[in-house]
C-alpha cells in the first residue's frame, strides 16, 4: 500500500477482505471484496446505508456476482496479496480524506472511492450499483434533507469520532459484557454461604504465576453466581490492593459466534478480545462454559489454542466455569490448556446454607410477584427441591420451586374465577346434549372432569379436602353428583386471594411437577417411619418377618442410632421364585422415596 493506514476499522476492512478473497479460491482481493468487506456488520455502513435509502443487501450481492467473475485459484492460496486497484483506492480515498477535511482515512473514504467510475469499477459496472459519490459528498455537507438521521447527526459517521473508529476497546464493547459495572449499579444479587469458595478463588487470581481459575461444579450450584460476589467484593473494596482496580469482564460467546461471515472470523474476534484485555490494568476475563472453546464438535470449534499462548506468557488472567462431567471429557484431557489453570470446585450446599441463600434472594422475588412468603415456607421448599427435583442441585432447584410457585399463586389470584365460569359453560352444554347410552354420557363428563383439573391451578385443586377418582362403571348421576360438589369448592377456595407463600402450596406445585400424589409429598417422615411395618404390610403379604427386620434397620438408621460412616442397611433376601422379594424392595423405594422405579435394579440373569 502506497498510503498509510492508521485507523484500525479500515486495517480490519482490508483484513476482512483478504478473509473472503481466500475463501473464494482468489490469489488477490481487489474492488468487489473491499467493498463487500464494507458491508460487514463490524465496520458500521449499514446504519449509514439505510439512512439514505440504500439496501445494504443489494450492495453485498452486487459484489459477490463481481467476486464469482474474478479469477480463481485450483488451491487455497496462503497467503493473499493485494489486487492492481487496491492502491488505486487508497490514493482516491485519501484525496476524498482531504476533500472531507478528516485527519485518516475512512471506512467511508473507501466507499466514496469505490463508487467512483474508472477507481475500482468502470461506469458501465457502476450503472447496477444505486450509489454516487455526489450522494455522500451532499450529505457530509449537510445540502440534502438526508442530512440528520432520526438518532442524531450522521456526519459522526465521516469522521474519527464515530463509535467504530475512536473507541479503545471496541471488541470488548462486542463481546463481553463488564460485571464491574453491574455491580457498581446494582444489578447483580448478593451471595452467601460461599466465603470459602470465594477467598480461594481471590487466592488464585493473586498469584504471581497462572493465576487461571476453572470452577467445576454441577449445573445449579452457584458457579456464575460465585463469579458475580467477586464482582461485588472488587467494588467494595474487599479484595488485596493488586485487585483493587481490576475489571471483571465476562466473554459472550453468543454475540462471539453471531454474524460471522467468514472463515477463521470467531479466531480474530477472540484475538482482538484478548489483546484489548491485555491494554487494560487488570482485566480479569470470565467465560462461562468454557468447555465450549475446546470442543471440536460444538458450534465454536476448537479455538481454545489461541488462549494457551497467552495463558503461559501469563499475558491475561482467566477464569473459566463448567461442570464436573464436560471438564472430565473435554478439557481434562487437554493436558497443555489444563495445567494453566487451578480448579476450584464448587459443591452443592447443605440444607441450611441454601435456606439463607434464598433468605437472601428473597426481596427481589417479592418485589417482582407482589407476594409475600412465610418463614417456615423457606426450609419446606429446600427440603421439597432436594427430595423431589431429579437432576437438579442446589440452590438452583429451590429457587426454581420457589420462583414457579410464586408465579402460580399470582395466575391463580388473577384467572381462576373466569376459568372456572368458562369451564362451568361448557359442563352446562354437555349435560343438555343428547348421548347414543349412558356410557357415552360418563365419558363425556369424565373428560370434562379432567379438562377442570388440567385448567385450574395445581395449587386451587391440591386445596380440595379430598381428590376423587371417577372412571365409567360408576353410574352417570354419581359421576355428575362429584363433579358438581368438586366444582362448588373449588369456587369457594378460588374466591379466597392468597397472598403468601405456604408449605401446601409449595407440595402442590411439586405434586403437579412430579405427578406424585399431594397426600404422599405433604406426608412427613416421622409419620412414614412410624407406620413403616404397617406401610409395607399392605403390599406384601406373609413376610411379617422380613418386614419387621427391615423395618428396624431402617428406623434405627433415622434414629441416629448407627455407626457414623455405615451403610443403612445390607439385606440378602433369599427365597424361592415368586414369595415377594423384588415386589419388597420395590414396596421399600416407593414408601421412601414415593416412587419404586427409584432404586438401581441388576438382574443378573442378564449378564449370562
Amino acid at each position: 500500500m502506497g498510503v498509510l493506514v492508521t485507523n484500525e476499522t479500515v486495517k480490519q476492512l482490508f483484513h476482512i477482505a483478504q478473509s473472503i478473497a481466500r475463501e473464494n479460491y482468489n490469489a488477490t482481493y481487489s474492488g468487489p471484496h473491499i467493498l463487500q468487506a464494507l458491508m460487514h456488520k463490524d465496520i458500521g455502513l449499514n446504519e449509514f446505508l439505510k439512512t439514505i435509502d440504500k439496501d445494504p443487501g443489494y450492495f453485498y450481492e452486487w459484489a459477490d456476482v463481481r467476486i464469482e467473475d474474478y479469477p480463481k485459484t485450483s488451491h487455497l492460496p496462503a497467503e493473499v496479496g493485494e489486487g492492481e486497484f487496491v492502491d488505486q483506492i487508497l490514493e482516491e480515498a485519501d484525496d476524498i480524506r482531504l476533500k472531507l477535511g478528516l485527519d485518516e482515512i475512512t471506512p467511508i473514504c473507501i466507499l466514496t472511492a469505490i463508487v467512483k467510475p474508472q477507481v475500482a469499477f468502470t461506469l458501465q459496472q457502476l450503472k447496477s450499483l444505486p450509489l454516487r459519490e455526489h450522494e455522500i459528498f451532499n450529505l457530509y455537507r449537510k445540502d440534502t434533507p438526508f442530512a440528520a438521521s432520526e438518532n442524531g447527526d450522521i456526519s459522526s459517521l465521516f469522521g474519527s469520532s464515530s463509535d467504530f473508529s475512536d473507541s479503545s476497546f471496541p471488541s470488548i464493547k462486542s463481546y463481553c459484557v463488564d460485571r464491574t459495572v453491574q455491580a457498581r449499579n446494582g444489578e447483580i444479587e448478593n451471595i452467601i454461604g460461599r466465603d470459602k469458595e470465594l477467598r480461594m478463588l481471590v487466592e488464585i487470581l493473586c498469584r504471581r504465576s497462572k493465576p487461571n481459575v476453572i470452577i467445576v461444579g454441577e449445573p445449579g450450584v452457584g458457579k456464575t453466581a460465585l463469579v458475580e460476589g467477586f464482582a461485588t467484593e472488587i467494588i467494595k473494596g474487599n479484595v488485596p490492593e493488586m485487585l483493587k482496580n481490576a475489571t471483571l469482564l465476562e466473554l459472550d460467546t453468543g454475540a462471539l459466534l453471531a454474524g460471522t461471515s467468514y472463515k477463521g472470523e470467531i479466531e480474530d474476534r477472540l484475538k482482538k478480545v484478548i489483546n484489548e484485555c491485555k491494554k487494560i490494568e487488570k482485566a480479569v476475563l470470565f467465560i462461562d462454559e468454557i468447555h465450549t472453546l475446546l470442543d471440536p464438535k460444538g458450534s465454536i470449534g476448537n479455538i481454545g489454542n489461541i488462549l494457551k499462548p497467552e495463558l503461559a506468557r501469563g499475558e491475561i488472567t482467566v477464569i473459566g466455569a463448567t461442570t464436573q462431567e464436560e471438564y472430565r471429557k473435554i478439557i481434562e484431557p487437554e493436558q497443555a490448556f489444563n495445567r494453566r489453570f487451578e480448579v476450584l470446585t464448587v459443591l452443592e450446599p447443605d440444607e441450611k446454607t441454601c435456606v439463607k441463600m434464598i433468605d437472601v434472594l428473597l426481596d427481589g422475588y417479592k418485589k417482582h410477584h407482589g407476594i409475600e412468603v412465610e418463614k417456615n415456607a423457606i426450609p419446606e421448599c429446600v427440603r421439597l427441591a432436594k427430595r423431589y427435583a431429579k437432576g437438579k442441585k442446589l440452590p438452583d432447584a429451590a429457587i426454581d420451586l420457589l420462583d414457579r410457585t410464586m408465579a402460580a399463586i399470582k395466575m391463580l389470584d388473577e384467572l381462576s374465577e373466569k376459568e372456572l365460569e368458562s369451564w362451568k359453560e361448557i359442563y352446562e352444554n354437555i349435560l343438555t346434549e343428547e348421548y347414543f347410552d349412558e356410557k357415552d354420557k360418563a365419558d363425556e363428563l369424565i373428560w370434562n372432569y379432567n379438562l377442570l383439573r388440567d385448567k385450574i391451578s395445581p395449587i386451587l385443586w391440591g386445596s380440595l379436602s379430598e381428590q376423587p377418582q371417577i372412571d365409567n362403571s360408576m353410574p352417570t348421576e354419581s359421576i355428575q353428583k362429584i363433579i358438581e360438589e368438586t366444582y362448588a369448592e373449588l369456587l369457594q377456595h378460588a374466591a379466597i386471594k392468597r397472598e403468601k407463600v405456604d408449605r401446601l402450596e409449595l407440595a402442590a406445585v411439586m405434586a403437579a411437577k412430579t405427578n406424585i400424589p399431594i397426600g404422599k409429598i405433604q406426608a412427613q417422615e416421622k409419620e412414614k417411619l412410624l407406620n413403616m411395618e404397617g406401610l409395607l404390610m399392605n403390599r406384601v403379604v406373609g413376610q411379617d418377618h422380613a418386614l419387621k427386620i427391615l423395618s428396624d434397620a431402617i428406623v434405627e438408621n433415622r434414629s441416629g442410632l448407627n455407626k457414623p460412616g455405615q451403610p443403612i442397611g445390607s439385606f440378602f433376601l433369599l427365597g424361592p421364585t415368586g414369595t415377594g422379594k423384588t415386589e419388597l424392595a420395590k414396596s421399600m423405594a416407593e414408601l421412601l422415596f414415593n416412587d419404586e422405579k427409584a432404586m438401581v435394579r441388576f438382574d443378573m440373569s442378564e449378564f449370562k
